[in-house]
């Protein structure tokens, strides 16, 4: 219990560090603000925020790692019986509600688009998430490596989707992050499988109207356990 107890209390001083960098960065801008401006803003002092941060890019990219955490239990949680494709909706989903839902997405998204050292930043810990995430893939199959061509393919399918769809709401284009995600597979595969006729709304209704999907698709849950 003290173990936890003071587990808690490093991530709530982490957030609040976090949060008012965040608020900092939008304000003033990444390289207006020194570690000084965060730590003086936060309540803490120099020392304390790199006993939680070894830089202003670290700390960036501090959200990053929480998504990891959620796209790697999405991928573990989807059913057995799960195709790859779906697996990989599956996460993305569980990663945009968890994007979407933070309070300093906008902010962060304003502040690393109008900043090329910020939004390097926070990408920084994208490497992390890729292993990670190709890993968890790997885990699935039993028979894979994370370092393998297919689980690393599916785990910055992941991520790439991810993004592209959190920028599609992020811009309005969408208001459920689900119908943003949707969209993105959508041109995807249809990109991969060649033009379909009319405008496709939702994974599943590219499948229905396309059956060289569908049959793909089963060949690939025929030929793999993900």
């Amino acid at each position: 219990m003290t173990k936890s107890l003071k587990s808690r209390k490093q991530e709530f001083a982490r957030d609040a560090i976090y949060d008012a960098a965040i608020e900092l960065f939008a304000r003033r801008g990444f390289h207006e603000t020194s570690v000084e401006d965060v730590a003086l803003a936060a309540g803490v002092s120099r020392r304390s925020f790199f006993r939680y941060f070894t830089t202003k890019d670290h700390l960036l990219g501090h959200n990053m790692v929480r998504l990891g955490d959620v796209l790697v239990a999405a991928v573990a949680a989807s059913p057995a019986e799960s195709s790859a494709i779906q697996v990989v909706h599956d996460a993305v989903l569980a990663g945009l509600k968890f994007g979407t839902s933070h309070p300093r997405t906008r902010q962060v998204i304003e502040i690393t688009s109008q900043n090329p050292s910020a939004r390097q930043a926070h990408r920084s810990r994208r490497v992390d998430i890729e292993d990670r995430l190709s890993e968890a893939f790997a885990i699935r199959t039993r028979n894979e490596k994370k370092d393998d061509l297919r689980p690393k393919m599916l785990s910055l399918l992941t991520i790439t989707v991810s993004d592209l769809a959190v920028t599609s709401w992020f811009k309005g284009e969408f208001e459920d992050y689900a119908k943003a995600a949707d969209n993105v597979f959508a041109l995807l595969l249809a990109i991969v499988n060649g033009p379909i006729d009319g405008q496709i709304s939702s994974l599943t209704e590219l499948a229905r109207t396309n059956p060289s999907v569908e049959k793909s698709e089963r060949g690939r849950e025929r030929s793999s356990d993900v």
